[in-house]
This record gives C-alpha cells, sequence and structure tokens, in this order.
C-alpha cells in the first residue's frame, strides 16, 4: 500500500497542471490584508501552518486555505464561525444553536469534507484548546469555537488532509489554527449595531485593543463584549405555525389539550367544541376545537401554532479579553506569555412547557394517557428557557530563542485550555407536582406495571396558573468541565546540513501533558429522581495521559524538487487501557518555473477515541422518538410521520462508554498545482483529496437506530433504493439494540420499550472530492483596484460500510447523508481612495428531499455586501448585509415535520444588516 501510494503521488505530479493561492502568513501589510496575493517566492523564511520549520516557500505540499481579518470583515461575516462555515470544504452538516432540541445549542462547530466535526483538529495560535463539555449530539466531543475574539484574530488557517504526524490526534479531516494577533501597534475602538429585517436578533458589539513598549517588554491585548436579542420562530411567517407544511397535506395542530383512550381501541377522547372555546384565547388567539385524520385519533383542542415559541438564535451576552507579554533577553532569547479568556451565556427555548402521562384511570376503567403543552398566556414566554453559562480560558507560558551559536532555535512552552459550562433549565418535578396537581394522589400499580389514578378531568381543560407551574418546577442545574494541559518543546533549524540542491530543514517536538473532563446534563438531584424523567441524561468523567514525540525534515533532493517527511508517536493513557498511534507524511514539491508548483502528499492520521465515547456511564431516561417500523407498516413516510399515531412517544433510552475502543485511524492522499502569472495578479490552485477511515467509531441515536432498525425488519431502505439483509451483522446488531413490549401489553402491543446504544468501532468510510481556488487582481490608478476571488469544493466519493460483510453505503446518495455535494463562492472587491466595497456570493448545491427520492432540494444562492469609507486618518465606518435577498431555506416538499427545512444545513434568520464605526489611534 505504501508503495502505491508513492507512485500514485509521483504519477499525480507528473501529470498535473494549474495553479493555487499561496498561504497568507503573520505580519500581511494592509495591502496583503484586503486580499492582494503574495509573490510565489518568497525570500524570508516564516512559520507556517502544517509544519514545524520555518520555510521560505510559503506553498507546501498540502493545500492551505487563509482568511485574514480584513477578509472575514470584508465578506460580512460577523464571527470566526460565520467565516469557517461559509467555506466550500465545509460542507458537512451541523448542529449550531438553530437546532434548540439538540445537546449543544450553545456550541459552534464545523464539518470538513462532510466527515464528523470531531475529526477537524482546531488550534488557537497551533495549540491545543480543550473540548466543550457536552457532548455534541449526545455522543462525542468537539471544540467550541463561538466564543474567538473576532477583534483579536489575525488570520484563521484551514490545512485540509491528515496531518497527524505533526499535529496529532483528531487531524483527519484537516486543521483549522486561529492565530491571534501578538502585537498590536495603536489603540483601536469598533462598535457595532445590527439586527435582522424580519424582526428580531438586535445586536450591539464592542470591541478595543491596544498595546504598548516598556523597554524590552511588549504588551498586546483586547476586550470584546457582545449581546444579541433572541430570533423567534414566530417572527419569520413560513415556520410559524403548522399551516407552513409544504406537502399540502393540511396543518396538524398541536394537541395542547389531549385525553386519549390507549391500547386495545385505541382513540382521542372527545372534549366537545364547548370545552375548547374557553381556551381559545392562548397561543395568541390560535386554539381552536381540532381534529387528527389518522387510526386511534380524533377531536381535542389544540394549537397549530406553538411551534413559533422556538428560538432560531440564541439570546446571549459574551465578553472576551486577552493579553500578550513578550520580554527580550540577551541573546535574542525571548519570554512569552499568553491569556485568553472568554464568557458566555447564550439562552435559548426549544419550545413550550410539556407534560404528559399514561395510567390507568379508575373512575373510567381504561388506560389513558393526558397531554398539555402549556402556553406562554399561562406560564410566560421564558418559563422553559435554558441558560449555558460557559467559562473558557488558554493559557501559555513559555522561552523561545536561539541555542547558543548554533543554527537551532528552540521553544519551549506550558499550554492549559479549559472550559467550563453551567446548564440550567426548568423541570417538573417527581413529587408533590404537575402529576399531583392533574391527577391525584397514585392509588396503586396494576398488573401490567402502569400507575393507577382518579384524575381531576376539569383541571385538564383548565388553562394552568403560573403560581401552579412555578411551585410543580424547579431550576434543573448541570455542571460540566473539560481541560488538557501540556508541556511541549521543539528544537527547529532550516539547514541541519546541506544537500548538492540546497540545506535540509528539521524540526523535533517532545510532549508530555493530560486531559481530564467531567460532563453532566443534569443535576445531581435529577439522578435521585426529584425531577419527572422527562428526558435523557448523560454523565460522564474521565482523564488520561498523553506523551508525544515527532520529527521532520525538508530535503532538497534536486535543484527544482523537494521532499517533506515527518513522523509522530502519541501516547495515551488511561484506566488500565490504552492507546497509541505512529504516524507520518510524505509531501513532494516540484517546482519547474518560479510561477508553477506541481505538489502531492500521502499521509496516515488518527483520532483516539474522545473523552465521551470512553468514559460515559450507563445513563437512562426517558425520550421522545417515533417508532418507525410500524409507522411504515401502517403506511406512513417522512412526509407523513407528524400524522403517525406512533410517533412523539415516550421510550426509555440507554447508554454508556466503551473503553475498549480501537484508535480511529486514517490514509489520506492530495495532490494538485499551484500557478500564478502577469506578476501575480492571476494565481490558480487545484488539488485532489482522498480520505480513507478505519475503526470509526459510531454512537447511532435512538431516532436514526430506529429508523435503522425499521429498515432492516422490513428489508428495504424508505425510499426502496437500498435493501437490507436482516441476518446481516449491522441488522443483528440493531436488532438487539430495540427492545420492544410483549403483544399483550395493554397500552402498547410490540411497542418501542427502550433504545440501547454505545460507541463502536466501525468498519471504514470513504471520501475524495477536488478543491479549487481562484484570484485575480486589476489594478487601475483612475477605477480603483478589483480583487476577484473564487472557491470551489466537490465531492466525488463518500461511502460507508459499517460491519465487514455488510453492503456498502453511498453517503452522497437518497436519504443516506445531507452533506452538500457541491459548493462554491465568489467576492469582487473594489477599492479607491478612501472607498471599498465587496460582494460576496455563496452557493449551496442540491441536496436530497427528505424522502430520499430526488436530488431536488435548492440550490441556495445567498449574497453579502460591505462597505467601507475611511472619513479621516483615524475614523471610519461601514455598513454590511447579508443574505442581501433574504433568501430562504429552499423548499422540501417531501418535509412534513416542521421546520419543514434541514437546520444542519439552511437557516431560517434572513437577511441581517449592521453598522460599525471604528477609530484607529497611532497605528
Amino acid at each position: 500500500m505504501k508503495r502505491r501510494a508513492y507512485w500514485m503521488i509521483v504519477t499525480g505530479l507528473a501529470v498535473s497542471a494549474g495553479a493555487a493561492q499561496a498561504q497568507q502568513t503573520a505580519g500581511n501589510d494592509a495591502a496583503q490584508s484586503e486580499g492582494e496575493s503574495r509573490s510565489a517566492k518568497q525570500l524570508d523564511a516564516v512559520k507556517v501552518t502544517g509544519s514545524l520549520i520555518p520555510r521560505a516557500q510559503i506553498e507546501g505540499p498540502s493545500p492551505v486555505v487563509t482568511l485574514t481579518q480584513a477578509q472575514i470583515d470584508a465578506k460580512g461575516f460577523g464571527s470566526v464561525f460565520d467565516a469557517l462555515r461559509a467555506l466550500p470544504q465545509a460542507n458537512g452538516s451541523v448542529q449550531d444553536p438553530q437546532f434548540t432540541g439538540g445537546y449543544t445549542p450553545g456550541a459552534k462547530t464545523i464539518s470538513l469534507f462532510g466527515l464528523p466535526p470531531g475529526y477537524t483538529l482546531t488550534l488557537l495560535n497551533g495549540r491545543p484548546m480543550a473540548s466543550y463539555p457536552l457532548a455534541y449530539n449526545g455522543g462525542s466531543n468537539i471544540t467550541d469555537i463561538a466564543n474567538v475574539p473576532l477583534s483579536m484574530v489575525e488570520r484563521v488557517d484551514v490545512l485540509t488532509g491528515g496531518q497527524s504526524s505533526i499535529y496529532g490526534s483528531a487531524a483527519i479531516a484537516g486543521v483549522v489554527n486561529i492565530v491571534l494577533k501578538e502585537r498590536v501597534e495603536g489603540t483601536h475602538l469598533r462598535v457595532r449595531a445590527g439586527g435582522y429585517s424580519d424582526g428580531g436578533g438586535r445586536n450591539e458589539r464592542l470591541q478595543f485593543s491596544s498595546g504598548f513598549n516598556r523597554g524590552k517588554l511588549d504588551v498586546s491585548y483586547g476586550v470584546e463584549f457582545g449581546r444579541e436579542r433572541p430570533v423567534w420562530a414566530y417572527q419569520r411567517d413560513y415556520i410559524d405555525s403548522y399551516f407552513d407544511d409544504p406537502t399540502g397535506r393540511g396543518a396538524v395542530p398541536s394537541r395542547t389539550f389531549l385525553r386519549q383512550q390507549v391500547g386495545a381501541g385505541q382513540h382521542y377522547i372527545d372534549p366537545g367544541a364547548a370545552t375548547c372555546a374557553p381556551l381559545s384565547y392562548l397561543y395568541g388567539g390560535t386554539t381552536a376545537y381540532s381534529f387528527r385524520d389518522a387510526a386511534g385519533t380524533g377531536y381535542y383542542c389544540g394549537s397549530a401554532h406553538n411551534v413559533g415559541y422556538t428560538t432560531l438564535s440564541n439570546e446571549s451576552t459574551n465578553a472576551n479579553g486577552s493579553v500578550f507579554l513578550r520580554y527580550a533577553l540577551d541573546g535574542g532569547t525571548e519570554l512569552y506569555a499568553d491569556a485568553l479568556y472568554s464568557y458566555s451565556n447564550p439562552t435559548y427555548s426549544g419550545g413550550s412547557p410539556f407534560w404528559n402521562q399514561t395510567f390507568f384511570n379508575r373512575d373510567s376503567g381504561q388506560y389513558e394517557q393526558w397531554q398539555r403543552i402549556f402556553a406562554p398566556e399561562e406560564v410566560g414566554l421564558q418559563a422553559k428557557d435554558q441558560h449555558v453559562y460557559t467559562r473558557s480560558y488558554n493559557f501559555t507560558a513559555g522561552a523561545r530563542g536561539p541555542v547558543g551559536d548554533s543554527r537551532f532555535d528552540y521553544d519551549l512552552y506550558y499550554n492549559r485550555s479549559q472550559s467550563e459550562v453551567v446548564r440550567k433549565s426548568t423541570d417538573f418535578l417527581a413529587r408533590d407536582g404537575i402529576d399531583d396537581y392533574f391527577l391525584g394522589p397514585q392509588l396503586g400499580t396494576d398488573a401490567a406495571g402502569y400507575k393507577i389514578f382518579s384524575p381531576n378531568l376539569a383541571r385538564l381543560y383548565q388553562p394552568l396558573d403560573k403560581s401552579v407551574y412555578d411551585r410543580s418546577s424547579d431550576t434543573n442545574r448541570a455542571d460540566s468541565m473539560a481541560w488538557t494541559q501540556n508541556v511541549t518543546g521543539t528544537l527547529t533549524t532550516t539547514e541541519l546540513f546541506r544537500m548538492p540542491a540546497g540545506p535540509v530543514g528539521f524540526a523535533a517536538i517532545v510532549k508530555a501533558g493530560n486531559e481530564e473532563f467531567e460532563n453532566n446534563s443534569a443535576s445531581e438531584l435529577a439522578k435521585t429522581g426529584y425531577f419527572r424523567g422527562a428526558t435523557g441524561r448523560t454523565s460522564a468523567a474521565g482523564k488520561r495521559r498523553q506523551y508525544a514525540a515527532g520529527a521532520e525534515m525538508q530535503l532538497p533532493l534536486l535543484d527544482k524538487f523537494t521532499a517533506n517527511l515527518s513522523t509522530r508517536h502519541d501516547k495515551y493513557s488511561y484506566a488500565s487501557e490504552g492507546n497509541g498511534k505512529l504516524t507520518y507524511k510524505v509531501g513532494l514539491e516540484f517546482r519547474p518555473t518560479e510561477t508553477l508548483l506541481l505538489r502531492g502528499s500521502y499521509a496516515t492520521a488518527f483520532r483516539a477515541p474522545d473523552m465521551f465515547s470512553l468514559f460515559s456511564s450507563q445513563n437512562s431516561g426517558y425520550s421522545t422518538s417515533t417508532d418507525y417500523y410500524r409507522c411504515r407498516v401502517a403506511g406512513y413516510d417522512a412526509s407523513s410521520y407528524n400524522r403517525c399515531p406512533y410517533a412523539g412517544q415516550s421510550m426509555l433510552a440507554y447508554s454508556s462508554g466503551n473503553t475498549r475502543l480501537k484508535d480511529i485511524t486514517a490514509r489520506s492522499f492530495t495532490y494538485g498545482f499551484v500557478w500564478s502569472a502577469l506578476d501575480n495578479a492571476l494565481s490558480l490552485s487545484v488539488d485532489y483529496n482522498s480520505i480513507v477511515i478505519e475503526n470509526e467509531v459510531q454512537t447511532l441515536s435512538n431516532d436514526q437506530i430506529l429508523r435503522n432498525e425499521a429498515d432492516c425488519r422490513l428489508g428495504v431502505s424508505e425510499n426502496g433504493d437500498t435493501g437490507f439483509d436482516i441476518n446481516s451483522p449491522t441488522c443483528r446488531e440493531l436488532l438487539s439494540e430495540v427492545r420492544r413490549l410483549p403483544a399483550n401489553d395493554p397500552v402498547t402491543p410490540n411497542g418501542v420499550e427502550a433504545v440501547y446504544t454505545y460507541p463502536i468501532n466501525v468498519a471504514e468510510q470513504r471520501q475524495s472530492g477536488i478543491q479549487s481556488t481562484l484570484d485575480y487582481r486589476v489594478r487601475s490608478e483612475r477605477l480603483g483596484d478589483f480583487l476577484f476571488n473564487a472557491n470551489y469544493y466537490t465531492v466525488l466519493k463518500h461511502s460507508s460500510r459499517q460491519r465487514d460483510g455488510d453492503d456498502t453505503i453511498d453517503l452522497l446518495c437518497c436519504a443516506n447523508s445531507n452533506e452538500l455535494r457541491s459548493r462554491a463562492s465568489a467576492s469582487a472587491t473594489w477599492k479607491r481612495d478612501d472607498w471599498s466595497a465587496t460582494l460576496y456570493g455563496l452557493r449551496n448545491g442540491k441536496t436530497w428531499n427528505r424522502i430520499g427520492e430526488a436530488r431536488n432540494v435548492g440550490p441556495l444562492i445567498t449574497y453579502n455586501a460591505t462597505a467601507r469609507y475611511q472619513i479621516n486618518p483615524t475614523f471610519w465606518m461601514s455598513v454590511a448585509v447579508n443574505n442581501l435577498t433574504n433568501k430562504r431555506p429552499p423548499v422540501d416538499r417531501t418535509d412534513g415535520d416542521w421546520p419543514y427545512f434541514d437546520r444542519d444545513n439552511y437557516s431560517a434568520l434572513g437577511r441581517s444588516f449592521w453598522l460599525e464605526l471604528g477609530v484607529d489611534f497611532g497605528s
């Protein structure tokens, strides 16, 4: 395999033709920060992302995309996350704060190449950041980039492909290196205010940075404060109610007041129109006598507008502070210390408070389910708000400089990164609470295990008093934290020795550290049964040690041909188990002319099992899911699951960690070219990438397990395109993860009682694609300067196979994946005298519809526009409008589940705008 990979690289280099954008470096001058291309040939050796060795040529064997702060501002992005999420290579779907029903609505992350977010290593100034303490999608760790202060960002480098031989674990899809400003010249103040044209989301931000020099001491610092109000779904008229269902089947109001006989002869118990009439004022006057036309349903009191009381964007307050200290010693040695602190308090609502209970009604002599969804007029708009208080810091202290009179330089530093999250929610009490208010005291338990009550029927159809809600609920506080610390030493030289074609560069790195985390989604009181078990709970804690050693060499084999070799061994130790992996990379650069670079690389990479997958204890709780097997048997599909009587059912969910997990391993291969012409006025790059991942760790969600279980039981996917063998290893595993009630259960015969899930190593995943960048610059003394930029990424192949012996699943087909097959962005910037303006566009290619019959959703094209005017040397102002034409998410006529669009790929926020004023002194 290694020999074949080598010849593939050489062949790729021989046939490649084209060009690429050079990676920009720290210290770009003002013209370069406005987007000017750098010369293809650099004279000074500088540090670049992807190598420990200072190098004279910025372009290396792997493609790098660089965004400077000026470019982020010019394209209208308000944060580092917004800029990274818009990269064509970030084509994978992610759960961001818009997905309030997820586990991490307060965090932001990206997915490169459609791979899980945890396969991208995120660094701050080239050093690791602590994992976000809460589990992404309930089962894995991510790095949160929501609170990086944009005012202190110098640039963001995105290096794609396997990079574990330089950076260690998680660098499978690539590396995101957020480089902050180490030195600030002058004093700078920026004030911004804006909002959304469709309503909500009013926001303000203040940024301040400065620096000074006192003899040998250099100090730079900055602070940033921001506040944003929420955007509610009721502020977007195309998703403010179930009347917006695009399938054409009509609205199905929520069952805000429901009494249902369950079991044999299941049906809704008709309250009568006269009972619903006094409740009509709830949910803004939309509660009415309603009907569901499905088996086991009937009449009830409901509202189609209750879904509008969900936030699409969080209310948030945040503050960031950073300081950089540099002290010069004799002989070129420098002592340094960097510190960054961030605080945020996003507040979100996943909807109105909800209550239901299934029991035996002694008065009626039948099994019943009662349900209430409490309107803002009853309990207040903020009754179900959840708060996520996040505090994080990153601290580094070290020394760097030359090693005596030798050609070596050293860098020795200590780094610690920590993140703490306090999550607060309002939950119903288990005792002396809402159950007692509606049902009275429990009168026993029947033979089937169901509780017996003599309920108060009059209270079911009465609005709830706020005082009852307050005394029936309490604050559920959960504390989570994660930290990592390490001591790292590097030794570098640009000339270890000389070869006939030039000097050999060399670098060595050693590292020792440890990390620890504790994750809790509920308080200690919740574990004692203090709260009703209405939601699933996660709990995990663990720690491990890490050791690493590596080396890198740059070998000028010929005058125009250079080899880059790197290797690293990482070792993780925890409990009685441990993992470790040796990785390496071979990169080749051929420069037949001053303006053309042909490049290629082959690398191995790995990801150590994340802490949550290893150390999660067995947790149980109730979650709401759909029994897809029984729904599909009854004739329902993705466009009508919301009408299925087996949808939205409460079932137990169990999960646990697995310390026997193996390391995830990967092989990546890239080749392409970088070409520039016309005095660097035109540059082009094209690169092919291929990644093969083995032993991938996967924890299926309850929803996904139930979907796949239905495929296995019925022998075919919902759209009929993929067959499933119920006796295959995967299907046998899935059937064992779903526990169903017996056929004689009096309430839910053959229904789902519990779902079991835990992380496992699966067989493999394969991904390949092509990325390209084009830059073109035109200068005119009369009209000004113009800069054009275009970026493109398309996926060629993405497939997976869960078990040896299973069929390969095409992740680009049908309902198997919702990643974007292609993505393109382009911008045009004009600058003349004191004026500058940029128009930026992003095109997301078509995605598959909800039922997986056709790729006909989209494409979606959005535009950002910005303009800046330099009033005088000190003052300037700018205006930005994002989503200039106020494009909405593309319509999917098969999606019958609110909000009727894919929240992992699209946004319902609409057109945003802001005005910014800036003051610069002494720069």
